[in-house]
């Protein structure tokens, strides 16, 4: 899949009607056998700040939680929690390290420290929701512990939207943890193999045409500090950026 070639930016219009398509596409593609759980949709937290951010950033996590035993579902991860609720009811460890690092980007600050903590910044609801947030499979999973197996499964079965979301929602940068990444890669760009930089700490990074996609551990991951995991989260970025002769643009 060709992705659109920069500088193309997404009107907001065209992108609300396309996520319209892609949500129904979700509840036909996303139907449990089980009967348990509905799909959980997923995508633009708020359609004018994404088309205003310079960059653009998604994030591809692995699947959505709701109620015990994978039940629950039938409401949207963006427009029911991440655009109407405050950042200190979200889940710290996987929605902090997330804000921390757009920050970061957005602000031109390269370390943890000198990043506000969450509760001094002045907007880390407006931080938040510049981005997309998009998950491989898109029913009711595990708080912790997710199956590979099921998340490639679902990934599979859900393929056609996942690449449809990428090239309609049209990133500058995809942050992505696996274990479905190298499988997105693979309908991407057959030859990034070829490309893909070695892992600089816990990150590695390719250039699928003019969009950054950067693999990294789960936001809620306990392998690593939280600081090193946003500061090089940005590093790679800056390197990335660097390696193009390209530079982000002045903070916002």
């Amino acid at each position: 899949m060709k992705l659109p070639a920069a500088p193309f930016r997404p009107n907001r219009l065209a992108l609300a009607n396309c996520e319209a398509r892609i949500h129904e596409q979700i509840k036909l593609l996303y139907a449990d056998p089980t009967g348990k759980s509905e799909p959980i949709l997923d995508g633009i937290i708020d359609h004018d700040l994404y088309c205003s951010a310079t960059p653009r950033i998604m994030w591809i996590l692995k699947e959505p939680w709701d109620e015990s035993e994978c039940s629950g579902g039938g409401w949207s991860i963006c427009s029911d929690l991440l655009a109407t609720r405050p950042v200190k009811e979200l889940s710290q460890s996987t929605f902090h390290p997330i804000i921390y690092i757009a920050y970061g980007i957005y602000k031109d600050i390269d370390t943890y420290e000198d990043i506000p903590w969450i509760r001094n910044m002045e907007d880390p609801e407006g931080i938040l929701r510049r981005l997309a947030f998009i998950n491989a499979k898109k029913l009711p999973g595990v708080t912790t512990g997710a199956s590979a197996s099921s998340i490639l499964e679902w990934f599979e079965r859900g393929k056609s939207v996942i690449m449809d979301q990428i090239k309609s929602y049209c990133p500058d940068i995809i942050f992505a943890c696996g274990p479905h990444l190298d499988a997105i890669l693979d309908n991407l760009d057959k030859d990034w193999r070829d490309r893909i930089k070695p892992p600089t700490g816990s990150t590695r990074f390719v250039w699928c045409g003019d969009t950054l996609i950067i693999s990294v551990y789960h936001p809620g991951q306990r392998t690593i500090t939280r600081e090193r995991y946003v500061e090089e989260a940005i590093a790679t970025v800056k390197s990335a950026y660097c390696e193009r002769g390209l530079a982000l643009p002045a903070p916002r």
